[in-house]
């Protein structure tokens, strides 16, 4: 099993949630373990995490076409429709053409599962980009139908002047401030920013760029800082204001460019959100250890078995080569000390 399809096997009988709705990661740190240069790790670190997990919980209660699909969007109870549903779509067409089908008609939904839906279809495309085979093909069906199933929509105020650069619109976010009444699974908490009226206008402001690529940059780069100086008590939400919109870099080039922008956009309002509802003010960051290098990185990380610690690391690493920032190494070890000490 000391390869990525054996390992889509293996945990191919587990559900997409466990827990308190945690999703499961297994197969996105799987393929992240592997770009870390770590491919024969992943059949033990497989092996070992597929314990926490459930069973798999797709069951079959309503059949989804392409006349009823809109009602059914957010309905959990029809996961295991939705992701029967995106394997007929899938065995009826190029996953290129399923992806760029449907990739539109589920970002208004991008926060499903606190983005997991999108980085877990995200970390598939990655994976048919590289070589296509059944398990790769069943991991996107799964990763659309998590996203369906979960989908969850934020605040939007289209009528807004969109006069703002990225650096000023992330500046403009509104932070609740308060922890009152809030939950810590992401889809609770990212419920409350409909609670605040300022939320909307920010994120909307935000003035077009004609260079996609260019504008993540510049969101993970804004993430990593603000991971790092944001006061807060939950980095691990930081961790995923980075993962969310760096998982949809790997998804652009296999889309139109005419879905460039709009990705863009879902992704800032996804990690803006992240940043008001967790956010409670600023702080300077007192770094407990210089940055590591990469390779160490992900040596610790693999040691942590966690797989947070495996993707943030992959993800930093990935953004820093594409538009260096120290940034980026910095979060990334503060993250994996955060990891080895269990002080998320």
């Amino acid at each position: 099993m000391n390869d990525l399809d054996g390992a889509l096997k293996y945990l191919s009988n587990s559900g997409p949630e466990f827990g308190p709705g945690v999703s499961n990661h297994g197969p996105m740190a799987a393929e992240a373990l592997g770009q870390l240069g770590h491919t024969a790790a992943i059949g033990a670190w497989v092996s070992s995490y597929r314990k926490v997990l459930y069973e798999d919980t797709y069951g079959r209660f309503q059949e989804i076409t392409h006349d009823n699909w809109r009602p059914a969007l957010g309905n959990m109870r029809l996961l295991g429709d939705w992701t029967e549903f995106f394997r007929r779509e899938l065995d009826g067409a190029a996953w290129t053409d399923v992806l760029a089908r449907w990739w539109p008609r589920l970002l208004p939904g991008f926060a499903a599962g606190g983005g997991h839906g999108v980085i877990r279809t995200g970390h598939a495309v990655r994976m048919l980009k590289e070589s296509t085979g059944p398990w790769r093909i069943e991991e996107l069906a799964r990763g659309l139908g998590y996203w369906a199933a979960r989908y969850q929509e934020l605040p939007e105020e289209p009528s807004t002047p969109r006069k703002r650069d990225l650096a000023q619109a992330w500046e403009a976010v509104p932070k609740l401030r308060s922890d009152q009444g809030m939950g810590m699974i992401f889809r609770i908490r990212l419920e409350t920013i409909w609670l605040e009226p300022d939320f909307a206008p920010a994120v909307d402001s935000l003035r077009p760029d004609d260079n996609a690529d260019r504008a993540l940059s510049r969101l993970t780069r804004a993430a990593a800082g603000s991971y790092l100086t944001d006061d807060h008590k939950t980095p691990m939400a930081f961790v995923h204001a980075l993962t969310t919109p760096a998982a949809v870099r790997l998804v652009l080039p296999s889309l139109p460019t005419e879905l460039h922008w709009p990705s863009v956009t879902a992704a800032v309002r996804f990690s803006a959100a992240i940043r008001s509802a967790y956010g409670t003010g600023q702080r300077e960051h007192h770094p407990e250890e210089p940055a590591q290098d990469y390779l160490t990185l992900a040596e610790r990380a693999l040691a942590t078995e966690d797989p947070h610690a495996i993707k943030y690391v992959e993800a930093c690493r990935r953004e820093d080569r594409l538009s260096p920032d120290p940034s980026y190494a910095i979060a990334a070890t503060d993250w994996v000390r955060r990891c080895e000490t269990g002080s998320f």
